[in-house]
C-alpha cells in the first residue's frame, strides 16, 4: 500500500522531470507542514498558460503510472483535478500562471521543483485575511431567515427538511466561530480543529444534533441560536455592521406564538 511520502517522490520523479513545468510545489497541509495521514496531497504546477491542457492530459497518464485511479474529477471554475487512488490516497493537481503566487507565500508552499528559483520571490509569511463585513452581514441576516422558517416546517410535519436547515445554521455557527479567530493559515476542510482553539469547539459541541422528531429538531435550532446570536452581535458592534433587529424581534415573536412552550432566550 502506498502511503502519501511515496506518492509524492514518484510524482517529482515522474511529473516533476516535465520541462513545461517551471515549477511543482506542495500546497495545503503538506505544503504548510500540518500533514498528517489523513491528509490529502496538494501540488500546485506553475506553468505557462499555453501548456496548462497538455499538462492536465499529461498528469492523469503520470498519476495512473504511479497507482491505479478510482475517481478523477476537474473543477469547473479552475485548473484543479482531484483523484483518489485504489488505496484511497487523494491527490489534487492546481496548474496555474506565475501570477498565481502573489497570492501564496512561502510558509503556505514547499518546493518539489523550483527551475526558476520562483520560491525565493515569495513573501515569507500569509498576511492576516481581511475580514469581510458584507459577508458576515449577510450570514447574520440568512441564519435568522432560516431560524424562523421553524414554524413553516414543524407545521407541515416536513422534520427531514428541517434537519436539512439546521445543517445550515450549523455551518453558520462554525463560518462565525471561524471569522472571530480569522486564521491566517485556514486548514483544510476535514480538520477544524487546528483552525478553532477548544474553547470554540466546545461550543459547536455543545449544540445537539437533531434527530428525526420534531422536539428533537427545535431543540438544537434553539441551541444554535444561543450559541450564535450573542457572539454574531458582538463580531456585528465590531466589524461596524449594522446588527438587522427589526428581523430578530419579529423572527423572535414568530418563534414565541408557534412554539409557546418553548422558551426563546438567545
Amino acid at each position: 500500500m502506498m502511503d502519501q511520502n511515496s506518492l509524492i517522490a514518484r510524482v517529482v520523479d515522474s511529473f516533476g522531470g516535465d520541462p513545461r513545468i517551471a515549477a511543482l510545489f506542495l500546497s495545503g497541509s503538506f505544503g504548510t507542514g500540518t500533514s498528517d495521514r489523513f491528509s490529502d496531497v496538494d501540488f500546485l504546477a506553475i506553468a505557462e498558460p499555453a501548456e496548462h491542457e497538455g499538462l492536465a492530459g499529461d498528469w492523469r497518464k503520470a498519476l495512473e503510472a504511479i497507482a491505479p485511479i478510482v475517481h478523477y474529477n476537474r473543477l469547473p471554475h479552475a485548473l484543479v483535478l482531484n483523484a483518489i487512488t485504489d488505496d484511497w490516497l487523494r491527490v489534487d493537481l492546481h496548474i496555474a500562471n506565475r501570477e498565481h503566487l502573489a497570492h501564496t507565500a512561502q510558509d503556505s508552499l514547499k518546493p518539489l521543483v523550483d527551475r526558476d528559483n520562483l520560491y525565493a520571490t515569495l513573501r515569507p509569511e500569509t498576511p492576516e485575511p481581511p475580514r469581510n463585513p458584507g459577508r458576515l452581514g449577510w450570514m447574520v441576516g440568512e441564519f435568522i431567515r432560516i431560524l424562523g422558517l421553524t414554524p413553516v416546517a414543524i407545521g407541515r410535519g416536513e422534520v427531514e427538511l428541517m434537519t436539512v436547515g439546521n445543517t445550515f445554521l450549523r455551518r453558520f455557527l462554525t463560518d462565525l466561530l471561524t471569522i472571530e479567530v480569522n486564521p491566517r493559515l485556514p486548514g483544510g476542510m476535514l480538520h477544524l480543529s487546528r483552525v478553532l482553539d477548544p474553547a470554540r469547539m466546545a461550543v459547536l459541541a455543545s449544540v445537539p444534533l437533531p434527530q428525526l422528531d420534531a422536539d428533537s429538531a427545535i431543540e438544537s435550532n434553539l441551541a444554535l441560536a444561543r450559541a450564535f446570536m450573542p457572539r454574531a452581535k458582538a463580531l456585528c458592534a465590531s466589524l461596524g455592521v449594522e446588527w438587522p433587529a427589526a428581523f430578530e424581534a419579529a423572527t423572535r415573536r414568530n418563534l414565541e406564538r408557534a412554539l409557546p412552550a418553548r422558551t426563546i432566550d438567545w
